[in-house]
C-alpha cells in the first residue's frame, strides 16, 4: 500500500480501478480477522491495522469511497472504516 500513498498524496486522486484494488485489499484484512467471534472487536482490529499501515490521506480516500458509495465493504470492513472516520 505503501507504493500506492505517495500517488495519492501528490493529488492523483484515485479511479475506480483503485477503490476496487483498495476495497479488495480491505476485505483481505478483515477475512483475516475471521477468527474473530465478536464483530466489533474484529473492526477494531482491522482499523488497527489500516490506521498503522496506511497512509491518512489513503485512509481518507477509503473512507471518502465507502460514504459516497463508490466501494461497497462488507459489514467488518463497513464497521472498521466507521471507526476511521
Amino acid at each position: 500500500v505503501q507504493h500506492c500513498a505517495s500517488r495519492y498524496e501528490q493529488g492523483a486522486g484515485m479511479g475506480q480501478h483503485e477503490l476496487v484494488h483498495l476495497s479488495r485489499m480491505l476485505e483481505q484484512i478483515a477475512a483475516n480477522f475471521c477468527w474473530e467471534s465478536d464483530q466489533e472487536r474484529a473492526a477494531a482490529a482491522v482499523a488497527a491495522h489500516i490506521k498503522r499501515f496506511w497512509s491518512p490521506d489513503l485512509r481518507a480516500q477509503v473512507v471518502a469511497a465507502a460514504t459516497s458509495g463508490s466501494i461497497s465493504p462488507g459489514p467488518v470492513a463497513r464497521a472498521a472504516i466507521r471507526q476511521l472516520d
